[in-house]
């Protein structure tokens, strides 16, 4: 096999369109998805206004409480970009999107679940908290 030809079998399971918030029912503000990365960063999709967000950042706690640091926003060109490299939190997701991208062939990692986290609508920082 070619490395040409390695990156069209890479691209071949994105048929499916790119998840947006029009597919989403519930159109409430909320995370859909919270978990971290190989490099401990946290990663957060989330709905605002409608529109789907997906940030990383670090966090900062040199101060009185936690801030995001360098926090960027992801350009999402795939259903596998919505999904951190490391793991989820199961518990701060959201199952109408975690169902739309399992649909799509999605695999989500999942750690174990708390069952005593507390609710929220949000679990991480958004874009809005820079």
């Amino acid at each position: 096999m070619t490395l040409r030809e390695l990156e069209f079998l890479k691209n071949v399971n994105k048929i499916a369109e790119l998840i947006n918030a029009k597919d989403l029912l519930n159109t409430k503000d909320r995370t859909l998805l919270y978990g971290y990365t190989c490099t401990r960063e946290t990663f957060h999709v989330y709905l605002k206004n409608n529109e789907i967000h997906t940030v990383m950042y670090g966090n900062d706690y040199s101060g009185d409480y936690t801030k995001p640091k360098n926090m960027r926003e992801l350009v999402i060109k795939s259903n596998y970009d919505y999904v951190p490299d490391k793991r989820l939190y199961p518990e701060t997701c959201d199952y109408e999107f975690c169902k739309l991208l399992k649909e799509r062939g999605i695999s989500l990692p999942f750690t174990g679940f708390n069952e005593k986290r507390t609710l929220r609508d949000y679990y991480g920082f958004t874009l809005e908290d820079m």
